[in-house]
């Protein structure tokens, strides 16, 4: 798996994407992306 880090779920279940994720994924402000959940592998995963 590539990069990983630990971020807090703010009260208004916020989060922010790292600096090192957003700028590997090519990530910039005013961007979309997409919020998916993966039933099979239990995770989330946030796509450009």
């Amino acid at each position: 798996m590539g990069e990983r880090e630990v971020v807090k779920v703010t009260r208004k279940y916020q989060v922010t994407i790292p600096a090192s994720v957003r700028n590997k994924a090519g990530i910039k402000e005013g961007d979309l992306v997409e919020v998916s959940y993966d039933e099979r592998e239990g995770i989330i995963k946030i796509s450009p």
